[in-house]
């Protein structure tokens, strides 16, 4: 066997191992997804409330619920919280409609929780610290607003580094 033919025949069993090991790594995630799938109605109460917070009526479900799975991990009671600002929006329609996000003391836990799931659909990370929960980037909705401009779409335009010299 020569060596260009022997040097084919190890790339493409690489190739088909690769493919393997990627098909099982994609499967692991998605049967996780369906084992912990949230409830239907939890699902719809958090897509409801993001609608609110953001202002934008074309959330992208399959990015809620992933944000929603990570409330779950990331954030301390989270769906007793949930049910919480679920009722407080549906009582106080107008807490929204402030220049800014603020329910009060009396809501604290509830505007932390609003704060909380508008940095998820933003940042794409959920939680804080230790417990914070890395869910996208490109499909964050920060991202999303300047993809039209800037390739890759970030806040960085530039070649790597090039923030920190003097323009």
């Amino acid at each position: 066997m020569t060596d260009i033919s022997r040097r084919r025949v190890i790339q493409m069993a690489g190739g088909f191992a690769l493919t393997g090991v990627a098909g099982r790594w994609l499967a692991v995630p998605e049967a996780l997804a369906a084992a912990e799938a949230p409830a239907t109605d939890q699902m719809n109460d958090f897509l409801a409330i993001s609608r609110q917070l953001t202002q934008n009526e074309s959330l992208d479900e399959n990015l809620a619920g992933a944000l929603l799975q990570a409330g779950k991990l990331a954030l301390a009671d989270f769906d007793d919280r949930l049910a919480r600002l679920k009722s407080l929006l549906s009582e106080q329609p107008q807490l929204l409609a402030q220049p800014t996000l603020a329910f009060g003391e009396a809501h604290a836990a509830e505007e932390t929780l609003a704060r909380d799931m508008l940095s998820g659909w933003y940042t794409g990370v959920v939680g804080s610290g230790e417990q914070a929960v890395y869910v996208t980037y490109l499909n964050s909705l920060s991202n999303q607003v300047v993809a039209d401009t800037l390739v890759p779409p970030s806040f960085s335009y530039g070649p790597c580094g090039s923030w920190h010299r003097a323009p």
